[in-house]
């Protein structure tokens, strides 16, 4: 197998990829939207929760001319589900040399990628993520993976070598939790750097549900992040929850990102 050792070729793999997994009609649509560049990031300023001071970029797939659609609404297969996440890895590693090339690294910004931890321990998603601690240690430094873990993965001891190997390569980890925060407990032993929370305090019955998780949160001394608020008073519940960070449509609009079409004949 090729080694990933370019951007070009990184893209190149996820394109066979695709091409190899494609079962559903949305699986084809959005390939085709994909190799017309229509499929691309919007970024979102992460900030500290008391001083508002922007700390790191939240970056979310998203399709349509004004980025403004999730890509997972559509109904996808499985792999290529996977396929999205590691596109999306793969963006996120661009948008990292982009701050080195450009920025003094003062104003580098470290970025937050979601990805689903199955689409790295599916065997297509190993060797992706061994070529990126091979070939693309500088741009990893500043990508965190935010991980989706389901009941589904595999046990907690067999992923804790992945995760330090992350950890080692990579700015940091965080976890992604959301209700009804099945095995929440057992997550947090795997030590993220910070938790991402997605949970609306609107009801009572989700407040009640949510407190349990702050006090594990706190006796773990865990950082937690809260996403999508949406007003000055959602804001201020979390901050007094103890949320570290937040972000979300209250302070600041996504901003759709785009990186030029890297086309299989570009030379490397």
């Amino acid at each position: 197998m090729a080694n990933l050792n370019s951007h070009q070729a990184v893209y190149r793999y996820i394109i066979g990829l695709f091409k190899d997994n494609l079962e559903t009609d949305d699986d084809i649509l959005l390939f085709e939207a994909l190799q017309h560049n229509d499929i691309k990031h919007a970024c979102q300023a992460i900030r500290e929760a008391h001083s508002g001071e922007v700390i790191y970029q939240h970056l979310t797939l998203r399709f349509g001319e004004n980025a403004e659609q999730s890509v997972y609404q559509y109904q996808l297969s499985p792999q290529i589900k996977y396929c999205l996440d590691l596109f999306s890895f793969y963006l996120a590693l661009r948008q990292s040399r982009f701050q080195i090339e450009t920025f003094h690294p003062d104003f580098i910004s470290n970025v937050v990628v979601p990805i689903q931890l199955n689409a790295l321990l599916w065997a297509p998603g190993q060797y992706f993520l061994s070529q990126l601690f091979a070939h693309h240690k500088k741009a990893l430094i500043h990508v965190i993976p935010s991980l989706q873990i389901y009941p589904s993965s595999e046990s907690y001891e067999s992923i804790a070598p992945l995760l330090e190997k992350i950890e080692e390569y990579a700015h940091t980890f965080w976890l992604e939790v959301s209700p009804p925060y099945a095995h929440f407990e057992r997550l947090i032993t795997l030590k993220p750097n910070m938790v991402k929370v997605s949970v609306s305090l609107k009801e009572k019955q989700d407040r009640q549900a949510f407190l349990p998780i702050v006090k594990l949160l706190r006796r773990h001394k865990l950082k937690w992040v809260a996403s999508r608020v949406a007003t000055q008073t959602e804001l201020n519940q979390y901050k007094l929850l103890g949320a570290h960070c937040y972000f979300g449509y209250f302070s600041d609009i996504p901003t759709s990102l785009s990186f030029r079409h890297l086309d299989e004949n570009m030379p490397e």
